[in-house]
């Protein structure tokens, strides 16, 4: 069973790489494309110049307009075919910036307002998509520039301008969607997991690794909500720093809750030396957070590393002797090796997909735990009650139990031992002893029930039997019973509580025939 997350797992990888997310058609991308970058001289509306000296020479990565207001330019080479191809044409921009965009000197679109500060700018969204009039693409040659600015950021970012293509015009949420579709699949079986070990805390005794999975769940959860967020809201482009916080933070979590699971499950250390333990590693995975440059890599930094640790130390406890901690070694491995051989694409899809089996195994496990210890309970609970059983039975030969009872005015007060059993009449009750007389008291039955030692057993809404005067219980076809007594009488059972009557004769003496 400890290889079963591992194993999912690795079948996960090989679904989530053929669900992958694949280049429009008829998409031209112009991220490495050369562009020609000049200031902005105001809120000019006129192209500038792009020859003056003041100009650069860059790409779109390298495209910075954080605290800036630039205008750039690039040049694209288009076929007769490609514009002519079905569908409008669209611009498309991503990053941190406001922006106006130009197609051979028309202005075709407009996100926000640039400007030379923050209160001249009007901040724009996250992905912006211009409409491009057919007829204003020539082919060959083809001039686009974007005037654009960025002032109201909070963090500074080593590459703000994501993306700049050409394709079929449509809504750029909707195209971001496409790429995390597959993983947004997963958040059902993150918050379903989270649910369900939330409720294995509260039911099971060991607590302390549910309560961790809980964990666990949620971060992963949060982490692919807050990244798949981009491509379900077009948001102004300020809130995408609270965004990249909230990714980077969930990933912290997902660690952290990795490195708790695997102390827990292969460590003996108490609780105390766990919790320290755990925040020694909480500082050293806070390292690349704060040294990786770029909020993709600070993320499948923290997520790597602790997959790192996590490996190093299940192999540990794998060397000395603890065979699946080997098995979790492997997989925590392989893991960390793909979050750093594919980076932007662990973080944004294959390790949902993992995540994602790796808990479901895990819930499996938990669940045959919990059933396990469910089972261990009540073999405990009923040995427990066949001893009582036993010490009351005892003590009734021993100690026998005197019952105050009303007859006819005067009071008895009759040997529990000798009763074999018990029956209701109105208002009254017969009882019936081992010699084979029958009296009438004046008391109900659910009152004398209160009063009975534990060897009493109702078995009936019009019965109760002494189980030490039982000799066999029989079923009948109607799937009800009937209790045989030692001085020949019979008792109905009814259907409803067979099973429990059985339990507590088998309990009471195991050679008696149930």
């Amino acid at each position: 069973m400890t290889r079963l997350p591992f194993i999912l797992g690795a079948l996960a990888l090989l679904l989530s790489a053929a669900t992958g997310p694949a280049e429009a058609r008829q998409a031209i991308s112009l991220r490495a494309a050369p562009l020609i970058v000049c200031p902005a001289d105001g809120a000019a509306d006129a192209l500038p110049d792009f020859t003056a000296p003041d100009c650069q020479e860059m790409q779109v990565f390298e495209l910075d307009p954080q605290g800036r207001h630039l205008w750039a330019q690039t040049r694209v080479s288009l076929e007769a075919e490609w514009i002519a191809s079905p569908g409008p044409k669209g611009v498309y921009l991503s990053g941190l910036a406001a922006s106006e965009i130009y197609l051979n000197g028309v202005r075709i679109g407009a996100n926000g307002l640039p400007g030379d500060n923050a209160g001249q700018e009007r901040a724009g969204r996250i992905d912006f998509a211009a409409h491009a009039p057919r007829d204003l693409f020539v082919a060959g040659e083809n001039t686009l520039a974007i005037r654009l600015s960025s002032h109201h950021g909070f963090l500074t970012l080593t590459s703000p301008m994501q993306s700049f293509f050409l394709a079929e015009y449509g809504s750029p949420t909707d195209r971001i969607l496409q790429y995390y579709w597959p993983s947004l699949i997963m958040f059902g079986v993150f918050a379903l997991g989270a649910l369900v070990f939330a409720a294995m805390a509260v039911r099971a005794e060991r607590r302390e690794e549910p309560i961790i999975l809980v964990g666990l769940g949620a971060a992963l959860g949060a982490q692919l909500l807050i990244e798949a967020a981009r491509g379900l809201i077009s948001y102004p482009y300020p809130l995408h720093d609270a965004r990249l916080i909230g990714i980077v933070a969930s990933a912290f979590g997902v660690s952290l809750s990795l490195m708790a699971l695997t102390l827990k499950r292969f460590t003996s250390l108490s609780f105390g030396r766990r919790s320290l333990a755990l925040g020694g590693y909480a500082a050293i995975l806070a390292f690349p957070i704060l040294l990786m440059r770029g909020f993709d890599g600070k993320t499948w930094g923290v997520l790597a590393l602790a997959l790192a640790l996590c490996a190093l130390l299940s192999g540990y406890q794998g060397l000395k002797g603890r065979r699946e901690a080997l098995v979790h070694a492997s997989g925590y491995s392989l893991a960390a090796l793909i979050a750093i051989t594919t980076q932007s694409a662990f973080i944004d899809l294959h390790l949902f997909w993992l995540a994602s089996v790796f808990l479901i195994a895990l819930f499996v496990q938990q669940a045959l735990t919990l059933l396990r210890e469910q089972r261990i309970r009540a073999l405990e609970t009923r040995r427990a009650e066949a001893l009582d059983a036993a010490l009351a039975l005892a003590r009734q030969a021993s100690e026998p139990a005197l019952l105050p009872l009303e007859s006819g005015g005067r009071t008895d007060f009759v040997r529990t031992q000798e009763i074999s059993r018990i029956q209701a009449a109105g208002d009254y009750v017969e009882l019936h002893y081992e010699d084979g007389r029958c009296v009438l008291y004046t008391l109900t039955l659910a009152r004398l029930e209160d009063q009975l030692p534990p060897t009493f057993l109702r078995v009936h809404r019009s019965h109760i039997v002494n189980t030490a005067f039982v000799r066999a219980l029989e079923r009948e076809p109607g799937g009800g019973g009937r209790l045989l007594l030692r001085s020949g009488g019979e008792v109905p059972v009814s259907r409803r509580i067979l099973p429990r009557v059985r339990t507590a004769l088998s309990e009471a003496d195991p050679a008696r025939p149930v």
